[in-house]
């Protein structure tokens, strides 16, 4: 059973700021948001840029979708 938060999409893309993936968790998708950790924190690894973009992208999905 996935529990929806009420959280403000603004602030998810705050939390997947500071933490990929934690706004989605917040949202309520937890495995969702785990992946995104575990896809950011890769790219960092493979090179900075392909961190970077895979950053953006985690914090505009927690924004958009519901």
């Amino acid at each position: 059973m996935t529990h929806t938060s009420t959280i403000d999409p603004g602030t998810a893309a705050f939390l997947s700021f500071l933490i990929p993936g934690w706004g989605q968790m917040r949202r309520g998708r937890k495995l969702q948001g785990l992946i995104w950790l575990i896809v950011v924190v890769g790219g960092y690894f493979l090179l900075i840029v392909p961190g970077v973009i895979l950053h953006i992208v985690c914090m505009a999905e927690a924004y958009w979708r519901e």
